[in-house]
């Protein structure tokens, strides 16, 4: 099996799932941000699950946020599941750091 993300799209495609089981550091956040971009237009609702993700620097916050940008642009939802250990960690700190961008609510919905 190889390592990345599988997406699991709905039966209308209004909705997916982001299935993460890589490492998210840059280099990996480019290869999932492009699987986001290849989603159908018609996805209103986004799932990101981390629940296999096992270490995360930085750039989960920057695939967090530009997911986010995307689903709002497209008057959709992002929802975070599986937040667990680093990339929970990340998350708690960015939310003590910058309590303006709402990290929170990601911790509160996982």
């Amino acid at each position: 099996m190889t390592r990345g993300a599988h997406v699991t799209l709905c039966r209308d495609a209004t909705a997916a799932l982001l299935t993460v089981d890589t490492d998210i550091d840059g280099e990996s956040r480019r290869r999932l941000e492009s699987a986001v971009d290849d989603l159908p237009a018609t996805v209103r609702e986004l799932t990101l699950d981390l629940g296999h993700v096992v270490f995360a620097d930085s750039a989960v916050l920057y695939l967090i946020h530009g997911m986010q940008r995307a689903a709002d642009h497209n008057g959709g939802r992002l929802w975070v599941a599986g937040l667990t250990g680093q990339p929970r960690t990340v998350l708690r700190h960015a939310a003590q750091l910058w309590p303006e961008a709402h990290w929170d609510s990601y911790l509160r919905a996982s």
